[in-house]
């Protein structure tokens, strides 16, 4: 007897600890809970309940479940016939369990204590007891949720019509390029917006000569046919959209006929509802505008009128293009006549060019030449009369002589490179760049200077101007570091935003960048003879060079701490490896 006492009570324990653990979940969840007994009284309501409707636990308790119903019910629907209806069908469901939204998701709309409205999501289902039934229901605010999915569909919307706007504005974009009847291009835009947007009707109107009148051009539908064959126009200034557009040069909305019903008075097209006029306008001058209604109040917004003034600027340049036409084709001719006598002009150019540059080689050659000769001639026969000041200004004739003979070869190079046929052919620039350092270093075998030489460097170009081009460039960093004991040159590849660019860089003198526009014009030096020899056509050489490959080339330095002369091919690019890096030098090679 003992035993089954304590079995009764441990089993009673057990009950009591999960009835426990139910009315915990029940208090702890977010959504509403509520419970009535078979009588249909409440007696349950948790926290969640509490916070859907903003009634709390202690004003429901023991009230029944029709009498809160009403309660929620929102105004203009919680009638004395709604609440018999509500509390019979409870009734019903507490006398039978079975009820037309048993076990069925419902959505609500409730109004809470505050006033304000909430959707909820609520499931009815019957607890069958030994008295009868009772009724639980579960229910969550998703009022949130709703209002999401409201702007989820308003914004879809939107962006339908964005679209639509958008792939119209394109089309219309498009035909402004290819038609150049402005007849038939005026047409087939009215029509087309028509069509995209299922607008009621499209107009597109010209101002007059006189500027008095916007004359209709083109009009959709039956009513435009007929006011086309009437000659239909507006007074600009008038009362009607367009002529109030015209005037003021701006678009306009209106969006309800009740209140501007005099913008709408056409008999002809007496479903219009709402209406938009957006000015045709060309360089600051007003030749149109268009109108698009609809049979709907307020179907128009900014937007609107932000993508189809697009539409009316394009027609409106169209329209000019296609007056323009004519003339254009008048002058092609003409422009063929100027271009053919051009290139006439071009040809005698470099006939001259060459002409130039022959009596340059020759005929400035020979003063050049008899001048440095009786110099030469005053020192060997007069040597022994001439004071050491006579003898200095002689010495420094002969030294200008040979400079202007050296600008004379200079310039002859520059014209040839610049005039010179291209012939390509695959150039490896590292084993130019090899070759040229050790003719340099032969030059003066006394230097020490590391070179580091990319390899495998490969470009399609024109093999001597690019052995030019690269004496020029190597000569320079050889020459601007002269005065360093431990000089260095390098030669490769490197990226340049999203450009493959070659650089020869040394650590000379370098250059202040205050003065770097001078450093490919012919002839200007960034430092005095006395400093370094030279003639300033190098530099000049090189831009010319890379310029005829399609390329282009530009320097950074700063003073004392070298420079880098960066430059791009127009030519594909061979393979690249690692660096390489010798000293040449002092019995080095």
């Amino acid at each position: 007897m003992g035993d089954a006492i304590g079995e009764c009570e441990q089993e009673k324990g057990v009950l009591r600890e999960r009835e426990d653990w139910f009315r915990r979940l029940v208090e702890q969840s977010t959504d509403g809970i509520l419970l009535t007994d078979e009588r249909g009284a409440i007696i349950e309501w948790n926290r969640g309940q509490e916070e859907i409707t903003g009634l709390s636990r202690d004003e429901v308790l023991g009230h029944s479940l029709w009498d809160v119903q009403f309660r929620l019910i929102p105004e203009g629907r919680n009638t004395p016939e709604m609440c018999e209806k509500i509390k019979a069908g409870t009734l019903e469901f507490l006398k039978t369990g079975q009820s037309p939204w048993s076990n069925q998701m419902q959505e609500l709309v409730i109004v809470r204590s505050d006033g304000s409205h909430r959707i909820v999501q609520a499931t009815a289902f019957p607890i069958e007891t030994s008295e009868g039934f009772m009724v639980g229901t579960i229910s969550r605010d998703v009022t949130e949720h709703k209002q999401d999915e409201i702007e989820h569909r308003r914004l879809q919307a939107a962006l339908e019509h964005r679209s639509t706007l958008l792939q119209t504005a394109a089309e219309v974009s498009k035909s402004a390029g290819t038609i150049l009847d402005p007849n038939e291009l005026i047409e087939r835009t009215v029509n087309l917006i028509r069509e995209r947007f299922n607008f009621y009707y499209v107009g597109l109107f010209l101002v007059d000569e006189a500027g008095e009148y916007a004359v209709l051009r083109a009009g959709t539908g039956e009513a435009g046919r007929q006011m086309l064959a009437a000659g239909h126009r507006l007074e600009v200034g008038g009362d009607s959209m367009v002529g109030w557009c015209v005037a003021h040069r701006q678009a306009r909305i209106a969006l309800d006929v009740g209140q501007e019903a005099i913008r709408f008075d056409n008999p002809l097209l007496p479903l219009t509802r709402s209406e938009m006029a957006l000015p045709l306008m060309l360089h600051d001058r007003m030749i149109g505008a268009l109108t698009v209604q609809s049979a709907e109040e307020a179907a128009f917004s900014q937007e609107d009128i932000t993508v189809l003034q697009v539409m009316a600027d394009q027609l409106a340049i169209a329209i000019e293009n296609a007056r323009l036409y004519e003339r254009i084709r008048r002058y092609a001719s003409e422009l063929e006549q100027r271009v053919a006598e051009r290139t006439v002009e071009l040809a005698a150019v470099n006939k001259e060019l060459e002409a130039f540059a022959y009596s340059v080689s020759h005929d400035l050659r020979a003063p050049l030449r008899s001048i440095d000769g009786f110099s030469r001639a005053l020192l060997e026969d007069y040597e022994e009369r001439l004071d050491v000041e006579g003898q200095d200004y002689l010495h420094r004739i002969r030294a200008a002589c040979r400079r202007m003979g050296q600008l004379i070869d200079d310039l002859l190079r520059l014209s040839r490179v610049t005039r010179s046929e291209m012939r390509y052919e695959e150039v490896s620039l590292s084993a130019l760049i090899q070759e040229i350092a050790v003719e340099l270093q032969e030059t003066q075998p006394e230097r020490r200077v590391e070179f580091t030489i990319q390899p495998g460097l490969v470009v399609d170009g024109d093999r001597q101007l690019l052995r030019v081009a690269m004496e020029n460039l190597l000569g320079n960093a050889w020459k601007f570091t002269g005065k360093r004991e431990q000089a260095r040159i390098a030669f490769g590849l490197t990226e340049v935003g999203d450009k493959q660019v070659y650089f020869v860089r040394d650590n000379g003198v370098g250059f202040d960048t205050a003065y770097a526009h001078k450093l490919f014009v012919a002839f200007q030096r960034l430092h005095s003879l006395v400093e370094f020899e030279g003639n300033g056509i190098g530099l000049a050489t090189v831009q010319r060079i890379i310029r005829r490959h399609g390329g282009q080339v530009w320097a950074e330095g700063a003073v004392g701490q070298g420079a880098t002369f960066y430059f791009t091919l127009g030519t594909k690019t061979g393979g690249q490896g690692e660096e390489q890096s010798y000293l040449v030098g002092r019995g080095q090679s």
